[in-house]
C-alpha cells in the first residue's frame, strides 16, 4: 500500500500559524516518500450533518447531502494517515474542522472501518499560555474519545502558543517539529 496522508487545515486565515505548521508536515511527509493532499476547509461548502441517517441505506462515505464533502469522503477512505490542524476557538476544536468531523457519521454503516488503524496526527495553535488556560486540552480530550470510538490511533500532535500572524515562521523549533510529525505519520 503507498503511503499517504490526507492533511486538513480549519482555520479561515489562509497563513494561519496552524496552517503553516500544516504544511511542513505536509513537506516532512512527502519528503518521507507519501503522497500528500492537503485540503483547507474553511474554503469549502459543508453543511452541517442532517442525522438523517440516509447513508446508513447508501452505504460508507455516501451522504445525501450534495456539498464539498462528496469530494472529501474517497479522500479519507483511502488516506493511509489524517492530520488535523486548526486554531483553537472558545476552548475546543473550531468549528470548521469540527463540522468536517461531524460528518463522518457517513462512514457508520460498517463500523467506521476506513478509520480502523489509521495513524492520525494534531496541530493545535492557541494565542493563550498554554494547553490549559487556552482549552487545547479540551480539544485533545475530544480527540482522545472520537478516535478511540473510531479505532484510529493518535500517532502524533503538535500544540503551541503562537499568537502573532506568521508567528510561527520564527520558531524554528515548531517548524522542525511540525515536519517530524509529518515523517512519523507516513512511517
Amino acid at each position: 500500500m503507498e503511503k499517504s496522508l490526507l492533511v486538513c487545515t480549519g482555520s479561515p486565515r489562509a497563513g494561519s500559524n496552524s496552517r503553516i505548521l500544516a504544511l511542513e508536515a505536509a513537506r516532512g511527509a512527502r519528503e518521507a516518500g507519501a503522497l500528500v493532499e492537503v485540503v483547507n476547509l474553511s474554503r469549502l461548502r459543508i453543511n452541517p450533518c442532517r442525522a438523517c441517517a440516509r447513508c446508513r441505506e447508501r452505504g460508507p462515505g455516501r451522504c445525501v447531502q450534495k456539498d464539498d464533502m462528496k469530494n472529501l469522503y474517497p479522500l479519507i477512505k483511502e488516506a493511509g494517515a489524517i492530520l488535523l490542524a486548526h486554531p483553537v476557538y472558545w476552548f475546543t476544536i473550531n468549528a470548521q474542522t469540527k463540522l468536517f468531523i461531524d460528518r463522518w457519521y457517513a462512514f457508520g454503516q460498517d463500523e467506521y472501518a476506513c478509520f480502523r488503524e489509521k495513524k492520525i496526527g494534531l496541530i493545535l495553535t492557541y494565542a493563550d499560555c498554554d494547553v490549559f488556560s487556552s482549552g487545547g486540552v479540551n480539544a485533545l480530550r475530544a480527540y482522545q474519545d472520537i478516535f478511540a470510538y473510531l479505532g484510529a490511533r493518535i500517532a502524533g500532535t503538535l500544540y503551541c502558543t503562537v499568537s502573532g500572524e506568521d508567528e510561527v515562521r520564527k520558531r524554528t523549533n515548531l517548524l522542525k517539529q511540525a515536519r517530524q510529525l509529518g515523517i512519523e505519520l507516513v512511517s
